[in-house]
């Protein structure tokens, strides 16, 4: 390790020491898992904004959540920062035989296909009765999730022979949701909450073939919704900034019009 990364492990260190900071002394995996959370948001908040400043600042502030994790483990015997930069350099050896073997890929997506080859393989070799449905955390953002969810299905062999077959298993799933939407059942008290829950199903359901079109073009799902939300930020306070008074004080009509302007006035890059 560098000189620099060296001494922020020793900062850590006695900061865990028994007599250095009490916070840090009471914190455990469980509790720090909010932090590496909210750190890992503002990371990619950085990325977005394109502020490298922001981001070194930010990464920082995300390897002092792996740093401080890996001293806790440390501290009650089980593995420290070097196991796991040991066990991630391995993973990296391992899962790049193009590089460090003879193996040949003539493409990133090559690379991506033996990555995921790799890792099946050595699933199966630890956990050989796990479904590779399995190890995917549920407590990803769900976009992100389904993503996951549908890369490791296409890695089985689970995939549309086209494009084409997406666009229609999507028109037909738009279908089903509006056809549960306009189920007479939705106004029956009784009949409400089973047939709330078949429309939150259909809605799944839909959102899950987009993620999937998303994926046909190599796209992120969570990275388009975070765009066309900043988006939306941006018109709606040029909205604010373009109305003489406040905007629910505006008829349905006037606020179209408002919003006609915005758009116009805000281009995303």
């Amino acid at each position: 390790m560098t000189s620099q990364l060296l001494q922020f492990v020793d900062t850590i260190a006695r900061l865990r020491a028994p007599d250095g900071c009490p916070w840090d002394r009471e914190q455990d995996h469980k509790t720090l898992a909010r932090y590496l959370l909210e750190e890992t948001y503002e990371v990619l908040e950085a990325i977005h904004a394109d502020d490298s400043k922001k981001l070194c600042e930010e990464l920082g502030d995300l390897l002092l959540q792996i740093v401080l994790n890996a001293q806790v483990a440390k501290d009650t015997g089980e593995f420290d920062i070097e196991d796991v930069a040991r066990s991630i350099n391995e993973k990296m050896i391992k899962r790049h035989p193009h590089v460090f073997g003879d193996k040949k890929v003539d493409s990133a997506n090559q690379v991506k296909l033996q990555w995921e080859e790799l890792k099946d393989e050595e699933r199966k070799q630890e956990r050989p009765h796990e479904s590779a449905m399995d190890g995917i955390p549920k407590t990803m953002p769900a976009l992100l999730q389904a993503l996951k969810v549908s890369e490791k299905a296409v890695s089985q062999g689970f995939e549309w022979h086209k494009e084409g077959d997406v666009w229609l298993k999507l028109e037909s799933e738009l279908d089903e949701l509006r056809s549960a939407i306009s189920n007479p059942d939705m106004d029956h008290p009784e009949k409400h909450h089973q047939a709330k829950r078949e429309v939150e199903l259909e809605f799944g359901d839909v959102l899950f073939c987009m993620v999937n079109v998303a994926r046909w073009h190599a796209i992120s799902p969570e990275e388009s919704l975070l765009l066309a939300i900043e988006k939306f930020k941006e018109r709606f306070r040029c909205m604010e900034e373009l109305s003489d008074k406040p905007l629910k004080a505006l008829s349905k009509e006037e606020l179209h019009e408002l919003w006609l302007r915005a758009k116009e006035a805000y281009q995303p890059r």
